[in-house]
């Protein structure tokens, strides 16, 4: 795949950042809140996201650079989980508010943000639309609802990992929907044009509704108070992160657009699912909920610095 000229990147980011800069206006003016952004999210879960991953496997399935893709991003997640709680530490913030701190300095938005980015960055043709969907699928649910759920356990008031939670893993609809596109895509099963229309369609609505839904959901109070170590945890996330996984990216041989799509998934701000499991679990949930949303404002600078960062590392 030929690579898309930089400027062209940032351009594609800086349109998706707008559509959230709209939900936030949309706030500010009263004409949406927090239940209209849930109402997005669900509509994104359910509807757009698997009619976008079946879109797009159906079409082009995995490629073998995927798995080290999934590879670096795992690198990155592990290091920051560490050095979230290490930060937290130093700072002297208690064990619940270090067990947030290595959830939500580890765990990307690679769902909700990072797919819909590297569609519209790269298309769904070739290997990187494949790849994002295989490390939001692996890295950040499967390892979320097991690594993240004991850890948050282990470091909060209780809760342990248990067969409901691992069910819900299983017939998570991202990962009902990778089962299908990649049967499509093996078999293969054709389908009616009313049907790839129907799909096509969906899936094209993600970007646009997931960043709209951010805006919609960004509270700025709960930033109060806490901004030390809220932006010591947020570079952890926005800068470590994509830096370690470049690293190991480089370290396993992994060729563009694959390496790319591994970085710039590690570059997401914080999961917002994250927050749910710390604040379920035991561990400060208030804290985790702040640092989504510095991790996401912060992402409008940082990403298109990513961006460019790889276009020149990687040429």
């Amino acid at each position: 795949m030929p690579p898309v000229p930089s400027g062209d990147l940032i351009s594609q980011l800086l349109a998706l950042f707008a559509v959230l800069g709209v939900g936030v206006l949309l706030r500010a003016l009263g004409r949406g809140g927090q239940a209209d952004a849930a109402a997005l999210n669900r509509l994104v879960i359910d509807v757009t996201t698997p009619a976008l991953i079946v879109s797009v496997l159906r079409r082009s399935g995995i490629g073998h650079g995927a798995w080290g893709a999934v590879a670096a991003s795992a690198i990155a997640l592990f290091a920051c989980a560490l050095a979230g709680i290490a930060v937290a530490r130093a700072l002297g913030l208690p064990r619940a508010a270090q067990g947030a701190a290595g959830l939500v300095g580890s765990f990307s938005n690679t769902g909700f943000l990072g797919v819909p980015v590297v569609l519209a960055l790269y298309g769904r043709a070739g290997d990187a639309a494949g790849t994002a969907i295989l490390v939001d699928s692996i890295v950040t649910t499967l390892m979320l609802w097991t690594f993240g759920v004991a850890l948050a356990a282990r470091m909060g008031a209780g809760g342990d990992v248990d067969a409901r939670s691992s069910l819900r893993v299983i017939l998570h609809p991202n990962v009902l929907s990778i089962a299908a596109g990649l049967a499509l895509y093996a078999l293969p099963i054709p389908l009616p044009t009313w049907v790839e229309r129907a799909l096509d369609a969906l899936g094209s609505a993600t970007p646009t509704l997931v960043f709209l839904a951010l805006g919609l959901s960004l509270d700025l109070r709960s930033l109060r108070g806490r901004v030390r170590p809220l932006v010591a945890v947020a570079a952890v996330k926005l800068l470590v992160a994509p830096a370690v996984a470049l690293g190991a990216a480089v370290a396993l041989g992994l060729r563009r657009p694959v390496s790319e799509v591994a970085v710039l998934q590690s570059a997401m701000p914080t999961s917002m699912v994250s927050v749910i499991v710390a604040a379920r679990y035991g561990c400060d949930g208030e804290f985790a909920a702040a640092t989504a949303v510095v991790t996401t404002l912060g992402a409008l600078a940082t990403l298109p610095a990513v961006v460019e960062a790889l276009r020149r590392l990687l040429a």
